[in-house]
């Protein structure tokens, strides 16, 4: 028995080192391997954000302004894998005056540009194709004017918010490009419709603009369209009436001389709003005109409220002379 254990105890010790040999041997082969890897050069297409400055103002390009470059890049393993590794791609920007043109053809060069791409990339890599490569204007001369922005939106609200602030548009107005008559009847650029349900929070994203003609081009495709919402609570408050645009000495006595509002307001806009908020007027000129009764006007509400109910709506009188 101790023969037989001791065989065993020697070949389980001959297994263990065969393993571990074994371990480290594929250890230092995939190592070798990933340096290999890491230097050997790859083709590999990269999306870059461009911006174009000192766009021709007498001239129409044809087709849309491109928003991103597709570069197709050769570089180390190690480098494109440094590259993966980031989340967004600086944006490129380009100056129109130092693109090569053919003037016969109206195209701007963009691979023959002067700017240094690999600056934005952050790597020296091998540049070996742009798309699109060229950028073509039309010999009619161009006209150009500046658009306001505004959003195209649907909103549903969950029972007890609403939209607290006035939807913003980032950029507010936009150059448009074409034809001088399509120009001339074009006053606002929209978004696409925006439609949304259950709305409960806070929302801001790009939103694609709207074309309605192809004789006119967008310096950009999309817009950031943002507003905020919250929670609505139900407030009352008691407020004074005023006699607007009183012209005698008489003494008049408004019955009753306070309205109550309703009215409802976001939380966190619910401490900054008191009587002085609001404004209550009667019009002198219906008393004047000898009127029983006289309506109630809110003539100033804050914009972060929305008035609900007026208790009395209208209210009596009296002269004193």
């Amino acid at each position: 028995m101790n023969s037989s254990n001791a065989i065993t105890r020697i070949r389980r010790q001959l297994f263990s080192k065969k393993v571990a040999s074994f371990t480290v041997c594929l250890c230092v082969a995939s190592l070798l391997w990933v340096v290999h890897a890491l230097n050997v050069n790859y083709r590999y297409s990269l999306n870059v954000p461009v911006q174009f400055l000192n766009l021709p103002t007498n001239k129409l390009i044809v087709g849309d302004l491109p928003e991103k470059l597709q570069i197709d890049i050769k570089a180390s393993g190690l480098k494109l894998l440094l590259i993966s590794f980031r989340n967004n791609v600086d944006q490129l920007t380009i100056d129109f005056n130092s693109l090569k043109t053919n003037a016969k053809s109206q195209a701007y060069s963009i691979s023959n540009g002067n700017f240094n791409l690999n600056s934005v990339i952050n790597f020296d890599v091998e540049i070996l194709k742009i798309r699109p490569d060229t950028l073509f204007f039309s010999l009619n001369k161009g006209n150009s004017k500046l658009v306001p922005v505004k959003a195209n939106l649907a909103l549903d609200y969950s029972p007890g918010y609403s939209i607290t602030s006035k939807p913003t548009v980032t950029p507010a107005y936009i150059n448009v490009t074409g034809d001088s008559l399509a120009l001339l009847q074009l006053d606002t650029v929209y978004t696409q419709l925006l439609n949304l349900k259950d709305v409960h929070q806070n929302y801001s994203s790009a939103i694609a603009l709207k074309k309605t003609t192809a004789s006119v081009n967008y310096t950009t495709k999309e817009v950031q369209v943002s507003f905020e919402v919250d929670r609505l609570t139900e407030a009352t408050l008691k407020i004074p009436i005023q006699i607007q645009n009183k012209t005698t000495k008489e003494t008049i006595k408004l019955m009753p001389e306070y309205v109550t509002i309703s009215y409802l307001v976001a939380m966190k806009e619910y401490d900054h709003i008191d009587a002085n908020s609001f404004k209550a007027t009667v019009n002198f000129n219906h008393i004047k005109l000898k009127q029983k009764t006289l309506p109630v006007e809110i003539s100033r509400i804050p914009s972060e409220v929305k008035v609900l109910k007026i208790e009395p709506s209208t209210i009596s009188y009296l002269i004193y002379k």
